[in-house]
């Protein structure tokens, strides 16, 4: 819009729109990435699993309507073996030893961004949750709640620098 003689007037909130989507997105990858980590690293902490690290290695990240950070994963070493008659043995070698991800995490509406953290591994629920046999390892629950802080801090900087 033009005032003769006075002010030009130009909408660029179309650009504006873009720019805070965009940094909103930087944003939860980031924390995304963060919380994958600290949520890999609870793992490690009693009670502590850790035998291939098939599981570790498999939590991942999606901004919502986009696909996992990363696309396989696999374990760090073979699983252990007792001896080749055991029944464990037949049970780990059962195991996967890699993994993947495909398809997108679910869309985000006008007024909801998200960042699903997480892990497809079907035993991960009974090392999370743990089972009658085994005491829980909360590692999704406690890397993130343990992480809130700096999870916020991340999201802070990066939309306040953009």
């Amino acid at each position: 819009m033009r005032i003769e003689g006075f002010v030009d007037i130009k909408d660029n909130s179309e650009f504006f729109i873009a720019a805070v989507e965009a940094a909103a997105e930087r944003a939860l990858d980031a924390a995304g990435m963060q919380a994958a980590s600290a949520c890999a690293r609870e793992l490690q902490r009693s009670p502590s699993r850790i035998d291939t690290g098939l599981l570790r290695n498999s939590i991942t990240w999606a901004v919502g309507g986009k696909s996992a950070a990363i696309s396989s994963y696999s374990a760090d070493r073979p699983s252990r073996h007792m001896n080749e008659d055991s029944v464990w043995s037949v049970l780990q070698a059962a195991r996967p030893s890699s993994g993947s991800y495909s398809g997108t995490a679910p869309a985000d509406t006008d007024k909801t961004r998200s960042v699903y953290i997480g892990t497809n591994v079907e035993y991960a629920i009974y090392v999370h949750e743990g089972t009658k046999h085994m005491t829980a390892n909360h590692f999704l629950k406690n890397g993130i709640s343990k992480n809130r802080g700096k999870l916020t801090e991340i999201m802070k900087t990066i939309l306040q620098s953009s």
